[in-house]
C-alpha cells in the first residue's frame, strides 16, 4: 500500500504564527511603555524623592547652631534651594523633596563640645547617607546624589 502524504493543518500553523505575533506585540509594547512613561515623567518634571533629613547629638541632648539642607520646593520644578535653621535642639528631623538626579545634602553644625551625626532616609525608612562630626564643634555632613531613574533607587 502506498503511504499517504502527511497533511498539516493550515489552521494550526496560523494559530502558532498568530500566537507568536501577539507575544511579540505584548513584549514590545511593554518595553515601549516602560521607556516612554519614564520619559514622560521626566518631561513633566514631577519626579522627586521623598527624603528625611535627621540630625542628632552623640550621647544625648545638645544643640546645633545651624542646620542647612537642600530641598526642591516644588516637585514639578528642578530649582532647589538651601534651607537654614538657626539654633535648634537635637535630635532634629525634616522631610523634604529632592528632584531625581540631584544632590541631597544636610549639614549640622553642633554647639560647643557636641559631636553631631546626620542621616538621610529614603521614604523615612532606608538610610541612604550617614555622617558624623570629625571632632566636637565640627559639622557633620551627609550627602547623596538621588537616583536619576524615577521609582528606582539602586541597592
Amino acid at each position: 500500500m502506498p503511504s499517504q502524504p502527511r497533511r498539516t493543518s493550515h489552521g494550526t500553523a496560523y494559530l502558532v504564527l498568530g500566537g507568536l505575533v501577539v507575544a511579540c506585540l505584548m513584549i514590545g509594547g511593554g518595553v515601549w511603555a516602560q521607556n516612554n512613561t519614564t520619559w514622560l515623567k521626566r518631561m513633566r518634571g514631577g519626579n522627586a524623592w521623598s527624603l528625611t533629613y535627621q540630625a542628632a547629638a552623640v550621647g544625648g541632648g545638645g544643640h546645633a547652631t545651624t542646620v542647612r539642607y537642600r530641598v526642591n520646593p516644588d516637585r514639578y520644578e528642578r530649582n532647589h534651594r538651601i534651607e537654614r535653621v538657626g539654633r535648634t535642639p537635637l535630635p532634629w528631623s525634616k522631610q523634604a523633596l529632592v528632584t531625581t538626579g540631584e544632590l541631597a545634602r544636610v549639614e549640622v553644625e553642633p554647639e560647643g563640645d557636641t559631636v553631631a551625626t546626620c542621616r538621610i532616609l529614603l521614604d523615612g525608612v532606608r538610610v541612604v547617607a550617614e555622617g558624623r562630626s570629625p571632632a566636637p564643634g565640627r559639622p557633620a555632613v551627609c550627602q547623596v546624589k538621588t537616583s536619576s531613574t524615577p521609582e528606582k533607587w539602586p541597592r
